[in-house]
C-alpha cells in the first residue's frame, strides 16, 4: 500500500508496518467531560485507548460525544453552525469540553468554553490560545460520518474545505496563508463593490490588494499541488483494496493556475471582475474532481461505489496525515456499520484488528452486533457506553 509514497515518507516505513506501530507515538484521551453541550448537562466518561462504542437509539445524543471529541481537536462543531447554537436550549448560557489527553505517556489537558456573549475560550494545559488557529493539528484527527457523502454531491467549496482543513492539521504555515488570504480577499470583493457604487476605481489601493492575493494565493497552490501529486496514489490504493480492484478511480486537482500565474489571472480579469463586483479567478474557485473509471462519480456512481470512494478518502487521509504528524490520529467513526456493506465493513475492521488504527470512537444502534464484532478481536480493548437522552453509562 506505501509504495506510491516519496522518499520522505518510505523513510519511515522500510522497517515494516510491524515496527511502525511501535514509531508511532500513541495519541489517546483518558477521559472527557462536558457541560451543558447539547442534549447534555453534564457527562463525565473515563474513555479505553483503543476503541469506545457508544450505542443507543437514533437521536440519543451518540454523535454529540463524537462532536465533543472533534471540538477538542478543531475547537468547533464538525456540524458547523455558530458555537453558541450548541448551548444545551433552556437550561444555560454556556458549555464547556474538557479531555485529559495522553500523548507518550505524557499527560494535556485540553478545555473548551463557550459563553454567550463572550470570546470562546481554548486552553491547552492551562494556558489559552491567543489565536484559535494556533490549536489546530496538535489533536489530529478523522472523522467518518453519513454527512460525508456532501463531499460528492455539494458544489466545488465542500471539496475545498476537505482539502484545507486536511493540509491545515500538519502545516501551519498553509493555515496561516488561508486565512489571510480569505481576508484580503474579502476585502477586495468589499472594494470592488464600492468602486461600482462610487462610479470610480483606485488602480494603486486594487494593486495593492492584488499583491497580496498573489503572495498567499501562489503558496497555497504550490502546496495545494504537492498534496495532490503525494495523496492520490494513497487514495487509489485504497480504493483498489476496498473495491477489490473491480474500477479504477481518481483525485483530479482543478485550477487556473495549472496554465496562468495569479498575477495573470488577475491582470486578465479585472474587467470581469469590476462588472461582477467580485474577484471572478484565484485559488478560491479551485475544485476536487471525484471520477470512476473516467466517468463524473456524482453521475456514474452507484451508491456503493460512492460510498467506497469516501470511505477510501477518508482512510487515505487517516494514512497520510499519520505519516505527516508522525502520531496516530484519532478515529471517530459515525454509524458507520449501517452504511457499509460486509466487504467495506470487514475490510475496515481487519485494520482495526491489525492495529492500523490509533484511539477509536464508534457510534451504532446495535449493542450486540458490536460485542459480536470486537469478541472476534480479542487482543483489542474495548469499552462500551450506552448513551440515553442526556445520559452516558458504561457498561
Amino acid at each position: 500500500m506505501y509504495e506510491n509514497f516519496s522518499f520522505k515518507y518510505r523513510h519511515l516505513l522500510i522497517w515494516g508496518d510491524y515496527n511502525l506501530l511501535y514509531l508511532t507515538p500513541m495519541l489517546a484521551i483518558q477521559s472527557l467531560r462536558f457541560e451543558h453541550f447539547k442534549n447534555y448537562s453534564q457527562g463525565a466518561i473515563s474513555l479505553c485507548p483503543q476503541v469506545n462504542c457508544f450505542v443507543g437509539k437514533n437521536g440519543a445524543g451518540k454523535t454529540n460525544v463524537l462532536d465533543a471529541v472533534y471540538y477538542l481537536s478543531f475547537t468547533k462543531s464538525f456540524l458547523n453552525g455558530a458555537d453558541q447554537q450548541h448551548i444545551q436550549q433552556n437550561n444555560a448560557d454556556y458549555f464547556f469540553i474538557e479531555g485529559s489527553f495522553n500523548r507518550n505517556e505524557l499527560e494535556e489537558s485540553v478545555r473548551i468554553a463557550v459563553q454567550r456573549g463572550a470570546k470562546k475560550s481554548v486552553r491547552v494545559n492551562n494556558n489559552e490560545h491567543k489565536k484559535l488557529s494556533d490549536h489546530i493539528g496538535l489533536y489530529p484527527l478523522v472523522m467518518i460520518a453519513p454527512n460525508d457523502i456532501m463531499l460528492i454531491h455539494e458544489g466545488s467549496e465542500e471539496r475545498r474545505k476537505f482539502m484545507d482543513g486536511f493540509i491545515a492539521q500538519f502545516d501551519k504555515i498553509y493555515l496561516a496563508d488561508l486565512l489571510s488570504y480569505n481576508r484580503v480577499l474579502e476585502q477586495r470583493n468589499k472594494q470592488l463593490k464600492l468602486f461600482a457604487e462610487q462610479q470610480c476605481m483606485d488602480s494603486t489601493l486594487l494593486q495593492t490588494y492584488n499583491e497580496q492575493l498573489i503572495r498567499y494565493g501562489t503558496s497555497i497552490f504550490l502546496k495545494r499541488k504537492e498534496f495532490m501529486e503525494q495523496f492520490i496514489p494513497v487514495f487509489c490504493s485504497f480504493y483498489a483494496t476496498i473495491s477489490n480492484g473491480n474500477e479504477t478511480v481518481d483525485l483530479q486537482y482543478e485550477t487556473d493556475m495549472h496554465t496562468q500565474s495569479m498575477d495573470e489571472l488577475l491582470r486578465l480579469t479585472e474587467r470581469n471582475d469590476l462588472a461582477a463586483q467580485r474577484t471572478t479567478k484565484g485559488i478560491h474557485k479551485d475544485e476536487l474532481v471525484f471520477t470512476l473509471n473516467g466517468q463524473p462519480l456524482k453521475k456514474f456512481g452507484s451508491q456503493g461505489q460512492q460510498k467506497s470512494f469516501i470511505i477510501s478518502l477518508k482512510l487515505a487521509q487517516y494514512e497520510y496525515l499519520k505519516q505527516q504528524t508522525l502520531t496516530k490520529p484519532l478515529l471517530l467513526l459515525d454509524d458507520i456499520f449501517e452504511k457499509l456493506d460486509e466487504h467495506r465493513l470487514n475490510t475496515l475492521l481487519s485494520m482495526i484488528a491489525h492495529g492500523d488504527f490509533g484511539q477509536l470512537f464508534i457510534t451504532d444502534t446495535h449493542l450486540q452486533r458490536l460485542q459480536e464484532v470486537f469478541q472476534k478481536m480479542p487482543l483489542v480493548a474495548v469499552k462500551y457506553f450506552v448513551v440515553d437522552n442526556g445520559s452516558i453509562n458504561e457498561i
